[in-house]
């Protein structure tokens, strides 16, 4: 039996471009090779291919939800990353009013922000929105840049702020660091080149000037704004023509930029300022809305910190039943101490091969140990 969901009499409209054939509802999935299942009113769910058809998003014809999901700090782990993939596709399909993402973070790790970004891309059946909340982390900055730039509007608080998008590293003190001064300039260069350009088409994407987005990147970059036939123009200081007159300079040689709430709007980078969340959802008409907030993240950290306490035990452990095989000294003993070691690395390189780089082993390191401990115990289980 299949549950339809329950919508109003107006949703986001269907119309058939060459039979105009309509109806009202709203994709449950994103379409594959155009194909998507569509809840509608008139018949409930059907298969429409959507290139033949015109679709107009009405989101008051949409169930009254906004879905919440939250980025509230460091972009780090992969199994949190996961969490976000799979919670965003599910709350698509569920027909809310909107997604919001709130965002409050100091960057992280390129690869993961990268995936965030190409979870986002891929709703095309649902408006996404961020806020950059100015929490704890005072906004979005570095590898949250470009989470924040794939949403279909960047909403941010009063005191918020975007930008300072370089790639760093940590050094050996675990203090950060740029990747040019790691790796040389070369390959430093190649890295942020391809991040730069990143950053360039998400905005581009979404109609905010690509320039603005380098410049989070590149301190080099010096952008200037002027005025193009009556039209503001946002470009490289070095390709400003002697006609050109200089309306304002928004970043500087020598430093990356990063845009206050209201510069940000100004500029065309974010689309308006909010004091808060309800004053957000009241301005969008979604005051009313039930808000289903995604806690799949927040149990993606709570799993990994149970895993980090979990091997501080099993190092502990380790540690201990070396000690006692040393100090073994009848056979019963020895295959005691060495039963409880083979146990522990089985355990360790389950959670390594369930949760991957977010498990700090070493796996190879721990294959060869429990070879090494299991073939000792079954040489001492074979003497009689």
């Amino acid at each position: 039996m299949t549950v339809l969901s329950v919508i109003p009499a107006r949703a986001d409209t269907f119309v058939n471009t060459e039979t105009s054939e309509t109806y009202h509802g709203f994709a449950v999935r994103n379409p594959i090779d155009g194909v998507s299942d569509v809840n509608t009113v008139e018949k409930g769910v059907i298969t429409l291919n959507l290139n033949q058809f015109k679709i107009t998003r009405d989101k008051t014809g949409r169930n009254n939800t906004v879905a919440l999901l939250s980025v509230p700090d460091q972009i780090a782990l992969g199994m949190e990353t996961t969490a976000f993939e799979t919670a965003l596709a599910g709350a698509a399909s569920k027909g809310p009013l909107f997604i919001l993402i709130e965002i409050d973070s100091p960057g992280g790790r390129v690869d993961m922000a990268m995936r965030m970004s190409s979870a986002i891309q891929k709703i095309s059946n649902c408006d996404t929105y961020a806020y950059i909340n100015g929490g704890a982390c005072g906004g979005a900055y570095s590898a949250a840049v470009a989470v924040s730039l794939t949403c279909d509007k960047i909403y941010m608080a009063p005191v918020s702020v975007m930008g300072a998008a370089t790639v760093i590293t940590m050094d050996e003190n675990g203090k950060p660091i740029e990747i040019r001064e790691v790796l040389g300039e070369t390959i430093g260069e190649k890295i942020g080149s391809a991040w730069r350009n990143y950053l360039a088409s998400l905005a581009t994407n979404k109609n905010r000037p690509a320039v603005l987005a380098k410049a989070m990147e590149d301190k080099d970059i010096e952008v200037i704004e002027i005025n193009k036939d009556g039209k503001r123009v946002f470009i490289e200081s070095i390709n400003k023509s002697s006609d050109d007159v200089v309306i304002k300079t928004w970043s500087k040689k020598g430093s990356l930029l990063t845009l206050t709430a209201q510069e940000a709007v100004d500029c065309g980078m974010a689309d308006k300022i909010y004091e808060n969340r309800q004053a957000l959802l009241k301005d969008q008409n979604a005051l009313s809305a039930q808000i289903i907030p995604d806690k799949s993240m927040e149990e993606a950290r709570k799993l990994c910190a149970r895993i980090e306490k979990s091997l501080e035990k099993i190092n502990a452990s380790f540690d201990l039943g070396v000690k006692q095989l040393k100090a073994t000294r009848t056979r019963g003993q020895a295959m005691k101490a060495m039963r409880s070691l083979i146990n522990d690395a089985h355990f360790v390189l389950g959670l390594k091969r369930k949760f991957g780089e977010d498990v700090p082993v070493d796996e190879k390191m721990v294959q060869n140990f429990l070879n090494s401990v299991q073939a000792e115990y079954d040489a001492l289980k074979a003497m009689r």
